[in-house]
C-alpha cells in the first residue's frame, strides 16, 4: 500500500510565522508531540513539543527559534513498510509526506500506519496464528505451505524474523480458520517445532499435552 493512499485528512501543519504559544496549543489540541512547519507547500522540518516548552517567550515565532528542526519525511510513492521503519527510528507521532517535487502534501499518523498494515496483512480476517521455530538453513516455505494446505487450510499471511545469537528463525503464520488441530498434528509429524498458537481455542498447556499424546501414539 502506497503512502499517498493513507494521508490523514486533517490540518496538522503550522507556519514559520506562527507563535510558540499557538503551536503549543495546536500540539495539545491534536495530541501529538511534533508538528510540521510548512510555508507555501515548502516543508521546513518538524517542530517538537520538547523544543517549544524550553522557550520562555511564547510570543516568539517559529522562524525565531534557533534550534534546528529535524527534516524527517516520506514520499507519497513509498510503501507503508518504509513509514513503519522511519517512525520506529525517529519515534515520531506523525510523518510528513512529500511528493516528487519535494512539496508538502500532508501527514500520516501512527494510527494510519497501523490501519494500513492491518489491511495489507489481511489481519482483519478471523483465524488462528501459529509460531514456529526453524533452522534457518532448513527453511522451506513451499514444504510448510504444502503441509498446511493438505489439511484444507489456507495461509493468509506469513512473516519471519531471525532469533538473536542463534541460527534459528521464528516464523509466524496466520491461517484462515480457528480449528487447526489437524494442522498442528501434521507439523509435529514432520518434526516442526511449534512454539505457540493463538486464536485457536487452546492454551499453551493444552498444546503441550496434545504434543505428548501424539509422541506417545507414534512410539506405539
Amino acid at each position: 500500500m502506497y503512502i499517498g493512499d493513507i494521508i490523514s485528512d486533517f490540518y496538522a501543519e503550522v507556519k514559520s510565522s506562527d507563535t510558540v504559544a499557538y503551536t503549543l496549543d495546536k500540539i495539545n489540541e491534536l495530541h501529538f508531540h511534533q508538528l510540521p512547519i510548512v510555508d507555501e507547500k515548502e516543508y521546513k522540518g518538524l517542530i517538537t513539543e520538547e523544543q517549544l516548552i524550553q522557550i520562555s517567550d511564547d510570543q516568539l515565532t517559529l522562524k525565531d527559534i534557533k534550534s534546528p528542526s529535524p527534516l524527517i519525511y516520506i514520499f507519497d510513492y513509498q510503501h507503508v513498510y518504509d513509514a513503519l521503519q522511519i517512525i520506529s527510528i525517529y519515534k515520531t507521532d506523525i510523518l510528513p509526506v512529500l511528493n516528487k517535487q519535494m512539496q508538502y502534501i500532508g501527514v500520516i499518523t501512527n494510527n494510519d500506519i497501523l490501519k494500513s498494515l492491518n489491511s495489507t496483512l489481511d489481519n482483519a480476517e478471523n483465524g488462528a496464528i501459529i509460531v514456529l521455530e526453524l533452522d534457518a538453513r532448513d527453511q522451506s516455505f513451499t514444504h510448510l505451505a504444502h503441509i498446511i494446505e493438505s489439511e484444507n487450510t489456507k495461509i493468509v499471511n506469513a512473516s519471519s524474523r531471525a532469533i538473536p545469537d542463534s541460527n534459528k528463525i521464528e516464523m509466524t503464520i496466520k491461517l484462515n480458520k480457528n480449528n487447526i488441530s489437524s494442522v498442528i498434528a501434521s507439523l509435529w509429524r514432520f518434526d516442526y517445532e511449534v512454539k505457540a498458537t493463538f486464536n485457536d481455542g487452546t492454551d499453551q498447556d493444552e498444546l503441550l499435552d496434545r504434543y505428548d499424546h501424539l509422541m506417545n501414539y507414534l512410539d506405539l
